[in-house]
């Protein structure tokens, strides 16, 4: 990364050594950028301090040009180490990886050539191809609402869920994703493997540098699928499949309750994308879809069908959670019952280890109920 830099910073000044393999570069007296590829915010590869007060004359731009150049690119507003001013640095830039620098230095380039209006013009108003084939994106995901432009995004909506979605491209085929829900962008972020950026103007969680158009388009089909689970797809399916059904004998309302069963197994199976909460095993036929407030003590069908009101298990840690012999802390741990004694949890084969893979804040109330409720403690 650093042989990137210096070439993308030629002309800026001479390099300084500074500890840590970090190093700062010196025109005319006045120091023009420092990089610090050690003593950064987590998951920050570099971060870079610019002063462009420096920098403009040894660029012909204005101190106001470079400035507002600069803020308008996501590495402005990721985390840093001292967020806005670090040292004696304006300007703060920050990567979490040589391919996100390597995006930026790429309209760097186009910026010290002169025509950086032009990559600030694609940024605010994306070419007809781009634009399109982000739509076709979008449509796919179940976006299906006309998109609107606001401050050089692409806003998306859907009839079926609440939850509105935003994507900017950026140079070198890589794209900016803003989604309107933190809770949205934490499952998707899990989901996917993806990092997230603190909140962004209109959006409480920002994707950044989403590497290609394949890429895109996978992260938008996860987001529309999580959303129409978070947005209660589960519960409005229920109402749908049952409303003409009666219930007025105990067999009648067996079949209600089996076809929401079905319904809320479902629903696991694509929150927990096919594998067992804890273990990972991904046999489907063998998951079990495990209420963590059991249906009949639910209050309403809005909770039974509730997705963080389930976990899919493997069999064994079905029975187990059911039965009372485990339950999982607010983080996700497993907590086991005193009722087991040690050989009989190496017998059934109780991990100490488990852990829920992820755990979302609506998750916690439920699994609160189900150690005050069902736990043998």
């Amino acid at each position: 990364m650093e042989n990137l830099i210096l070439e993308a910073f030629a002309g800026l000044g001479s390099r300084r050594t500074l500890a840590n393999g970090n190093f700062r570069l010196v025109a005319g007296g006045n120091q023009t950028c420092v990089v610090y590829f050690s003593g950064n915010a987590a998951g920050n590869a570099v971060e870079i301090g610019l002063a462009p007060k420096a920098l403009a004359p040894l660029l012909g731009r204005t101190e106001r040009e470079l400035s507002q150049w600069l803020g308008g690119h996501a590495a402005a507003r990721r985390e840093r180490t001292v967020s806005g001013q670090r040292g004696s640095y304006p300007v703060g830039l920050a990567f979490g990886s040589r391919r996100d620098l390597a995006a930026f230095l790429a309209t760097w380039e186009m910026f010290r050539r002169g025509d950086g209006e032009m990559a600030s013009a694609a940024l605010a108003a994306p070419g007809a191809l781009v634009a399109t084939r982000i739509e076709k994106a979008a449509q796919d995901a179940g976006f299906d609402r006309t998109p609107e432009r606001h401050d050089g995004w692409l806003v998306f909506r859907s009839t079926a869920f609440a939850e509105a979605l935003a994507v900017q491209a950026l140079a070198a085929d890589t794209f900016r994703v803003g989604l309107s829900s933190r809770t949205w962008a934490e499952k998707v972020a899990a989901d996917r493997g993806l990092p997230l950026l603190r909140p962004t103007g209109d959006w409480p969680a920002i994707f950044d540098s989403v590497p290609s158009y394949e890429a895109l388009h996978a992260l938008l089909q996860r987001a529309g699928a999580v959303a129409r689970l978070l947005d209660g797809e589960g519960a409005a399916a229920f109402r749908r499949a049952t409303q003409a059904l009666p219930a007025t004998t105990e067999a009648e309302r067996l079949v209600i309750e089996r076809v929401g069963q079905d319904i809320f197994r479902q629903s696991l199976i694509d929150y927990w994308q096919g594998r067992c909460a804890v273990t990972g095993l991904d046999v489907l036929p063998l998951l079990r879809a495990s209420h963590i407030k059991p249906w009949a003590r639910c209050e309403s069908d809005a909770e039974r069908l509730d997705v963080f009101n389930g976990l899919l298990l493997a069999p064994h840690l079905d029975a187990l959670f059911d039965g009372g012999w485990i339950s999982f802390d607010d983080h996700g741990g497993v907590l086991v019952s005193p009722e087991l004694s040690g050989e009989q949890q190496v017998r059934l084969g109780v991990q100490p280890g488990w852990r829920l893979a992820e755990l979302a804040a609506l998750h916690i109330g439920y699994l609160a109920w189900h150690r005050r409720q069902i736990f043998r403690r």
